[in-house]
């Protein structure tokens, strides 16, 4: 059913009349239907107490939010923390730096050689072999009492032979120390091989070529041993370099290794030879 109100007037075209609910009143208005609606009826003092109404209420409403906009729309509270961290953090961005390993290296590697040592000698004992380190060779006598330098070794005892003028063949027996980097027989082989190439002894090293890395042993103890062909350019003279033997082995001692050092002239037979047969002798004082 329609709503009280005015509309037109079914007896007066163009008029209005006032519809209660459930039927026309007497209550009319002249005019057209583009003629203002009047006010003096029941509906339509209604009408304008409910617009009345909602007008205070959206003016209090409109006031509440100019007067009070923190109560209703709260500031964000400040952030006090601190946007950079004040203690030392993880960086993801940059991994720690890996210390190399030296059992990691290979033939051709080069790595710098202790120097603390100047303990070099050259000494035959009455017994006829040169000793330091805990092992001992028998001295060759054709050899020369010359010691060859070698300052990452201590107890270091050796010989020497003259093969051509600026290149020489050496036999060596001391210790290298663990405090000075070298941690096993292996590890302490495979580093004396790469600093030895990398010295002096060996100017213009043009590379290395393995003909034994293995497992030693000696009278019950273990170690480690390298055989290789230590290569060098441009000397002259028809040498190429050496065949480098090197023996390190765990004589029991906490501080150090044993250590034997050959150099033979490669393709030079006799010398080969000659370091060969000092090498047979080798023994654990």
């Amino acid at each position: 059913m329609s709503a009280p109100g005015w509309y037109p007037d079914p007896a007066n075209s163009g008029g209005f009349r006032y519809w209660d609910g459930n039927s026309w009143t007497n209550q009319t208005s002249g005019g057209s239907a583009g003629s203002q609606v009047p006010d003096g009826g029941p509906g339509g003092r209604r009408s304008w107490i409910w617009f009345v109404v909602a007008l205070v209420v959206a003016g209090a409403v409109l006031v509440a939010l100019l007067w009070r906009p923190a109560a209703l729309f709260p500031q964000t509270p400040e952030d006090t923390n601190s946007a950079r961290p004040s203690g030392s953090q993880w960086n993801e961005l940059e991994p720690t730096e890996t210390p190399t390993n030296p059992d990691d290296l290979g033939p051709g590697d080069l790595v710098e050689c202790p120097d603390n040592s100047d303990d070099d000698r050259s000494e035959i004992a009455p017994d006829g072999r040169m000793h330091g380190g805990g092992l001992s060779f028998e001295a060759r006598d054709d050899w020369r009492a010359d010691p060859v330098y070698m300052p990452w070794i201590y107890d270091h005892n050796s010989q020497t032979r003259i093969i051509v003028d600026g290149w020489q063949s050496n036999l060596s027996v001391g210790t290298v120390r663990k405090e000075e980097g070298f941690t096993s027989p292996r590890q302490a082989a495979e580093s004396i091989m790469a600093c030895m190439s990398s010295s002096s002894l060996f100017n213009d090293f043009s590379g290395r070529e393995d003909l034994l890395n293995e497992q030693f042993e000696l009278q019950g103890k273990r170690g480690w041993r390298i055989t290789a062909n230590v290569r060098v350019a441009n000397f002259g003279q028809g040498i190429e370099g050496d065949v480098v033997d090197i023996i390190v082995l765990d004589l029991g001692d906490a501080e150090t290794f044993s250590i034997f050092i050959s150099c033979a002239t490669i393709d030079h037979e006799e010398n080969l030879q000659e370091v060969a047969e000092a090498t047979d002798t080798l023994r654990v004082d």
